[in-house]
């Protein structure tokens, strides 16, 4: 993802702002403007935290194919 916004973001806090707006989303308070600009930046987030996830997952199964070429050291 390109957006600036993300820039600098760490996954908890993009899940912290994700929830905020499913919240206000929810509340049904919004105006039909408000709902449609909170919902694109909700999906803006939810994009992130995905491709968080994916990375992080990609990472791992690059770890632990690496962990299990490792032999122990023999003890003789």
């Amino acid at each position: 993802m390109t957006n600036d916004k993300f820039k600098n973001m760490d996954y908890e806090q993009a899940v912290k702002k994700l929830s905020s707006l499913i919240s206000e989303l929810e509340s049904g308070n919004l105006s039909f403007d408000d709902t449609l600009k909170a919902y694109k930046e909700a999906f803006e987030y939810y994009t992130f935290c995905s491709d968080y996830l994916k990375t992080a997952g990609e990472k791992i199964k690059e770890m632990n194919a690496k962990m299990s070429q490792i032999t122990p050291f023999s003890e003789d």
